[in-house]
């Protein structure tokens, strides 16, 4: 079993993901939206890179839900935004999901050819540690990144998936899963890590304080979210 890591979406090659098990990641905060929304109850998320693309689908839908940002901002027109703290069950359960982000939708849809695709934050890390370990398959963790640009809340938790695959199984590591796992080794706080870098002190100054509390939160949620079809849902054995 082997480890690597692409540091933004933008890196995405076929030949790096072809036949082997992708993690997404997207903290701040796409995929912490979709694991929070599957433990609420909705029933399937369907991610797109633009919004054209939401407008489109959810029309064959009887009771949409649309979701999505850019520039950390809610779209116009749209239910909800990217802040977990939206997605109540009373407003989203037994709803579908169609849902653009900046960078984390857009990560999804670069993993053509991949055997499987499952999304990670730090709020299911350790469910996604379990899943991997079960699976035993070369695995590429997919930072999503800030506008393809490296962004230290993806990579940090990737170091962290990395750092507790190792305690419990041998696996090869490349460079920068060897990096990124010292890194997480090193870091006491999540929020004193991050203190300071861009994304996180941007979505400070929108104040989505609440949002990066909740966001660096560890083991919240023992889900793992599976993207198929075109579709995540947290059904993985069908």
């Amino acid at each position: 079993m082997r480890i690597d890591i692409i540091d933004t979406a933008g890196n995405v090659t076929f030949d790096k993901i072809k036949g082997k098990t992708v993690i997404i990641i997207d903290v701040l905060r796409a995929t912490s939206v979709m694991i929070t929304a599957l433990a609420n109850g909705v029933k399937g998320i369907y991610p797109y890179r633009d919004i054209e693309s939401v407008l489109e689908n959810s029309k064959l839908d009887i009771n949409p839900l649309l979701c999505g940002e850019r520039k950390g901002l809610k779209i116009d027109g749209f239910h909800c935004g990217n802040s977990p703290l939206e997605y109540k069950r009373e407003l989203i359960e037994d709803r579908n999901m169609y849902m653009t982000t900046s960078n984390g939708t857009r990560a999804i849809e670069s993993c053509i050819g991949a055997e499987r695709v499952y999304i990670a934050a730090f709020l299911n890390i350790e469910g996604v540690v379990k899943q991997i370990i079960k699976d035993e398959k070369d695995v590429v963790i997919i930072c999503s990144g800030t506008d393809d640009n490296f962004s230290l809340d993806d990579t940090l938790c990737a170091g962290e998936i990395v750092k507790r695959v190792e305690k419990v199984k041998k696996v090869e590591l490349s460079d920068m899963a060897i990096a990124l796992r010292k890194i997480a080794e090193n870091s006491k706080d999540v929020c004193d890590t991050l203190e300071g870098t861009k994304h996180y002190e941007y979505l400070k100054k929108l104040g989505f304080i609440e949002d990066l509390k909740y966001c660096l939160s560890t083991d919240k949620y023992d889900i793992v979210p599976i993207y198929r079809n075109g579709k995540i849902t947290i059904n993985i054995e069908n």
